[in-house]
């Protein structure tokens, strides 16, 4: 095969590293005009994979002839009278779902054993097939069945050569002439046959066609006229399609099926660049799209945590039970009256039991009161963050499933204030004469939580520094809660998987200055 601007062997290379950079770029998000240019990717792959590359890789494979057309045009008949056998089956219901069937004479066999096709269709070999051209009668372009549309479509993009087969009926119907345009559009060589031609119709028919396929730009596309056979079974005569026959036979032998396989190549590597650069745009968009929905977990977070912070910095946590129960316990005859008197213990006051066991019970008050914020800053992120999401222009049904599946608020919330516990009773104990270490820890966290009283008793102790680091740390773990929450949304999106566009530029570019 010739190609002017690349040796064989650089042009199979580029599209063998071409095929690997499109399979490697995904566009999983469903986003607007995704679906189509998912679409366009993958005819980019069944056009290298299925077509180009295998004609580079070998010229002895012989020309690939896909017969497609609206439902009951009659390709499967047309196919097994040309090979005079029934092999494709033909039926009275349309649409027929059925899988494709790809004719081919023996000779040709070992040539297509692992070519693209094989996962596409039915192999039958048949000694009456032409040698060197690979007929395959492709599903209906108009099925009900979507999967049959989009096998057809793909048989299509497989193809040297296109023979539309529509009737003097159906001729004009919009899809399959949508379908032929496109097929023209992307450099596939097209043939057109008429089925089931009356004599009466036939001048009528014949003129408006050629019209058509002129402003199609398929003036000098073949034009096959078959007559109508009327209400019969089986073949069709065989002087009916001789004329298409000895035109395939012809393709075959004078090697014309190289000379389509040039000139599909040559027509579609200008638009293969072009699309390759479209395709990078979409995949830097969905990786774009993707940044955007990580920023906006960090960005549904951010006020719950400055609201967090805020309220520590202004000691609500010690607020409302907490205050109550230091009140109770530090009033004139509680265990915690003698301290906050600022006295030395008496004789009968130097055991530290139930001092501790009182700041302890402050400090669980604490605890309590941060558990009730964060959880419920926590809350409030976790819906920011869905309703942020739910509003993108990325489809995040899925997405958001998977996420709030994963989270689980309060596990976060018990580690947060586990750890903060595990700060302040990781420092160093001061001496003092009221409290032993657990209680002396409960009283760094409870005026780390905001009781005055508590603040005033540890500044008497020189132990104010605590306080503040106390305070920090909560700060730090309630930030670490926060980050642990918008760390689930965010592997949530790490896991989609885009490609890199930067590839396929550089595989646009080896095509541009090939």
């Amino acid at each position: 095969m010739s190609t002017p601007a690349y040796s064989r062997a650089r042009l199979t290379g580029l599209v063998s590293r071409t095929l690997e950079a499109l399979n490697n770029a995904h566009l999983p998000l469903d986003m607007p005009g995704s679906r189509e240019l998912s679409r366009s990717r993958q005819q980019l792959i069944t056009q290298l994979e299925s077509r180009i590359l295998p004609h580079l890789e070998s010229t002895e494979l012989p020309a690939v002839i896909v017969f497609g057309g609206s439902s009951g045009a009659g390709k499967s008949t047309l196919v097994n009278s040309l090979v005079r056998e029934e092999i494709s089956p033909a039926s009275v219901l349309r649409p027929t779902t059925r899988t494709p069937v790809v004719v081919m004479h023996p000779n040709d066999h070992p040539r297509l054993k692992n070519h693209a096709l094989s996962k596409m269709g039915k192999y039958v070999t048949v000694d009456s097939a032409i040698e060197g051209v690979v007929l395959v009668d492709a599903p209906d372009l108009d099925s009900v069945d979507d999967s049959n549309r989009e096998l057809s479509a793909r048989l299509i993009d497989s193809a040297d050569l296109w023979v539309f087969v529509t009737t003097a009926a159906r001729y004009g119907d919009a899809v399959a002439w949508d379908t032929l345009q496109r097929a023209n559009m992307r450099g596939v060589t097209c043939a057109v046959v008429l089925d089931r031609v009356s004599q009466s119709a036939l001048a009528t028919v014949r003129k408006d066609l050629a019209k058509r396929m002129g402003e199609m730009g398929l003036s000098e596309s073949p034009l096959f006229i078959i007559p109508d056979a009327g209400a019969h079974s089986g073949l069709l005569p065989e002087d009916y399609v001789r004329e298409l026959r000895e035109w395939l036979e012809i393709v075959a032998k004078t090697k014309a099926g190289n000379s389509l396989v040039d000139r599909t190549t040559n027509a579609t590597l200008p638009r293969l660049r072009t699309d390759l650069l479209f395709l990078a745009d979409a995949v830097e968009a969905q990786a774009n799209a993707l940044t955007d929905l990580k920023d906006k977990a960090y960005e549904g977070a951010q006020e719950p945590v400055d609201k967090l912070l805020t309220n520590i910095s202004n000691g609500r946590f010690g607020q409302g039970a907490p205050t109550t129960s230091w009140l109770s316990l530090a009033s004139t005859g509680g265990p915690l009256a003698g301290m906050v008197a600022s006295r030395k213990p008496g004789l009968f006051e130097r055991r530290a039991g139930a001092r501790d066991h009182a700041m302890t019970t402050i400090f669980d008050a604490i605890l309590t009161s941060a558990r009730v914020a964060l959880t419920q800053g926590l809350t409030a992120a976790q819906a920011n963050v869905n309703e942020a999401w739910r509003t993108d222009v990325v489809n995040t049904e899925k997405l958001l499933e998977e996420a709030n599946a994963k989270l689980d608020i309060d596990p976060i919330v018990n580690r947060a204030l586990a750890n903060w516990k595990a700060d302040i009773a990781a420092k160093r104990v001061q001496d003092n004469p009221w409290l032993g270490p657990a209680g002396f820890a409960s009283l760094i966290g409870v005026a780390a939580g905001g009781i005055a009283g508590a603040r005033k008793v540890a500044e008497e102790l020189g132990v104010k520094e605590l306080v503040f680091e106390a305070r920090e740390d909560l700060n730090d773990r309630v930030r670490e809660a926060l980050d642990e929450l918008v760390a689930v949304y965010t592997s949530v999106v790490d896991k989609v998987d885009v490609g890199d566009a930067t590839t396929l530029r550089l595989r646009a570019s080896e095509l541009l200055n090939g």
